[in-house]
């Protein structure tokens, strides 16, 4: 099997591979083998490649308490990726701090598609971190698979890399992409019914991630604390935060699920209600778009939760 390095540019609906890019499947006998680098972008492209023939998706990063972005490529990955993967989806964007690592392997290696390029991401004009920067929290935030619509721009990328990588069934992964569009946008509006009651629509942010969720729900964000996926704070740092949250102007606390316990009852012993949101992190291959849908329905009321006990917390006092 001939194997090429490929990036996919996308403009939202119109998908166009660049030129000068070939095809990884040849012959109608051949079987594919397709990497994803994390959990979301693994649920999103099995949908794009149900009933697929002959071809196999695999997860490559195992389940993750911190931040998707600080993941480091072990041997073991390298090893996996050399001598069984013919293509590997990934964000791109910064979403993978070992992106450059892979496009490195040039035409040795598996095919490449990096699908978040051309698709419009938070603060994307605000440029990369200098050098001397001590975070990734600044700059495009590659999180966009947190938002349904996000979601649903980012099938239609996988779906583009998919036709050029295995033209074979090109017709089916138009199909596939356009079912799981409908798919995500009609629980993003049923989500935003779940959420249409809620009055006062103020919220603090954990997690960069949590911004793609406030978009999708019109939240306001009054502050926006920057920390990493599963970090706690402790003694005086903890204090500084909780001063800090207490200025807001805010009751509800967004947060991710694998955040530290002591942390979040910390927060809430301070009088603010807090939501536990998946960020898609610690799932394991086998999960797949299914297990995706269902916790972004369960995000959505995991917010309502937290504003109806916020304001039985009000009314209380």
């Amino acid at each position: 099997m001939r194997r090429y390095t490929l990036l996919i540019a996308l403009a939202l609906t119109v998908a166009i591979a660049l030129a000068g890019c070939h095809p990884v499947i040849e012959q109608q006998a051949e079987t594919i083998s397709v990497y994803a680098t994390f959990y979301p972008i693994y649920a999103l492209t099995e949908a794009v490649m149900h009933d697929i023939p002959d071809a196999q998706l695999r997860l490559l990063a195992q389940p993750q308490d911190g931040c998707l972005r600080d993941y480091q490529l072990s041997d073991w990955d390298l090893s996996l990726l050399n001598a069984g993967a013919d293509a590997v989806i990934m964000g791109g964007r910064g979403l993978e701090s070992f992106e450059s690592t892979l496009f490195q392997w040039g035409e040795t290696g598996p095919a490449m598609s990096a699908v978040l390029y051309n698709l419009q991401l938070y603060n994307q004009d605000a440029g990369a971190p200098d050098g001397e920067s001590e975070s990734h929290l600044e700059g495009a935030n590659p999180h966009l698979y947190m938002s349904l619509e996000g979601a649903a721009r980012m099938v239609e990328s996988i779906a583009a890399a998919m036709q050029t990588l295995d033209p074979r069934f090109s017709d089916l992964y138009v199909k596939n992409a356009q079912d799981t569009v409908g798919t995500l946008l009609a629980l993003l509006a049923r989500n935003r019914e779940t959420l249409d009651a809620i009055r006062d629509r103020r919220v603090i942010l954990m997690n960069e991630a949590l911004i793609y969720i406030a978009e999708d729900y019109d939240l306001e964000v009054a502050d926006w604390v920057d920390r990493e996926s599963g970090e706690a704070l402790y003694d005086d740092a903890l204090d500084r935060c909780l001063d800090r949250l207490s200025e807001a102007e805010a009751r509800v606390v967004l947060i991710e699920k694998q955040a530290p316990q002591a942390f979040v009852e910390a927060i809430e012993a301070a009088g603010f209600s807090v939501a536990r949101i998946d960020v898609f992190s610690t799932h394991h291959e086998g999960e797949g778009f299914d297990v995706y849908m269902k916790r972004q329905e369960e995000n959505a009321l995991a917010i309502c939760d937290a504003f109806a006990s916020a304001q039985t917390g009000e009314d209380i006092h």
